[in-house]
């Protein structure tokens, strides 16, 4: 009997075997796309650097301070969601600071924090004081070397907030685990808060330029303190707002390892916005993007952002404005450019803050070799 149960016991350890490998197969894009197993809780902050003036705009007078309106997403015991202050899941987490886009607001990307929620980590998204939808004296791009020093001070207070036993952030973050993500103006604040020399915050471990204006940057920019901290450029490829040719991929081949470039066939600059899911699906995306923003930039204030020693380029003629080619109909769906986005975003959080080695790998090859709409360059 004793032989016939240790080989019984060797097929059962075999079978186990077989099966853990099965389990560890790698991740697909579904894998990415599908919501995690936390609830999804959400509590708007608002928070005041007293600081930092807000400078006049127009008819509006200015500030002696900035106000920040912040939504922070978060993991909740509580099934589903999004849900205001419920009970935060045993933490802490990582957190992601989330600038938006010019013109647009803390929740324009809703979609992307309430995933990243559901699948363990804290977002925190604020309005910048000028560049949101509902500034005061309209929105201007003027202020935006302010914006990366803002997100410093948002980082803070949420930090504060999860070490205050009374706030619905209590314990929740991680202060050694920190990322930046940023769609278009947002994008380009995202890079600043990484590697801007003056302004950047170190604690800032990965860093998601979604469509971010970087034809301004030259080489020095990319090889200073933060220079190792992984990037990952997201780009459509038929952006006619923040053109692929003259920033993303013009600022890639500058960036130091680990670096990664996606872009999507035929992906527009407003596909990334979460409105979008909601426009007609047959016409280019940013048709309506342009017609928001005629007139209302001036690429010219990005040299604003800092010197030639610095690697930001002085000459205006180095960035083109916005919306001088042609649409041509349609752009890639919405809905599927904000499915690759979320599974995207998801996985270069994973292998940066979690250190997890599949999700790299999906990143490197995977994610290309499964859709056809993406296109990466990698750089080790």
């Amino acid at each position: 009997m004793l032989p016939a149960m240790r080989t019984t016991g060797l097929v059962l350890a075999l079978v186990l075997a077989l099966v853990a490998g099965c389990s560890s197969a790698p991740p697909k894009t579904a894998d990415y796309v599908a919501d995690g197993h936390y609830g999804i809780g959400v509590h708007t902050f608002t928070f005041v650097d007293s600081s930092r003036p807000t400078p006049a705009n127009k008819s509006y007078p200015g500030a002696p301070s900035r106000t920040l309106v912040v939504e922070v997403w978060y993991p909740s015991s509580q099934e589903g969601g999004p849900f205001t202050d419920p009970p935060a899941a045993k933490g802490p987490f990582p957190l992601v600071l989330h600038s938006h886009g010019f013109m647009d607001g803390r929740r324009g990307e809703g979609y992307l924090a309430e995933h990243l929620a559901s699948r363990g980590y804290v977002v925190a998204a604020p309005d910048y004081p000028l560049s949101n939808g509902g500034a005061p004296g309209g929105s201007t791009i003027s202020d935006t070397p302010q914006q990366p020093l803002d997100a410093t001070f948002v980082i803070d207070r949420i930090l504060a907030q999860s070490a205050d036993a009374g706030s619905p952030l209590a314990g929740a973050v991680d202060p050694q685990r920190i990322a930046a993500s940023g769609l278009s103006l947002g994008g380009l604040t995202t890079l600043l808060l990484a590697l801007h020399p003056t302004s950047r915050d170190p604690r800032i471990k990965a860093a998601l330029a979604i469509a971010p204006p970087s034809c301004m940057f030259t080489a020095p920019f990319f090889s200073g303190a933060g220079a190792t901290v992984p990037l990952l450029f997201l780009h459509g490829e038929s952006d006619l707002i923040v053109p692929l040719a003259q920033n993303s991929a013009r600022a890639y081949p500058l960036s130091q390892a680990p670096s990664e470039l996606i872009v999507l066939a035929n992906g527009s600059h407003t596909g990334f916005a979460g409105a979008a899911a909601l426009l007609d699906q047959s016409m280019h995306l940013d048709r309506l993007g342009c017609s928001a923003i005629a007139g209302a930039t001036d690429v010219s204030s990005f040299a604003t952002l800092g010197s030639e020693a610095q690697g930001i380029s002085a000459d205006p003629n180095v960035c083109p404005l916005p919306c001088l080619a042609p649409p041509v109909d349609p752009a890639l769906d919405a809905e599927r450019q904000q499915a690759l986005t979320k599974a995207i975003a998801l996985a270069f959080f994973d292998a940066h803050l979690g250190a997890n080695v599949a999700a790299g790998t999906y990143l490197q090859t995977g994610v290309a070799d499964e859709n056809a709409e993406v296109h990466l360059m990698y750089k080790k």
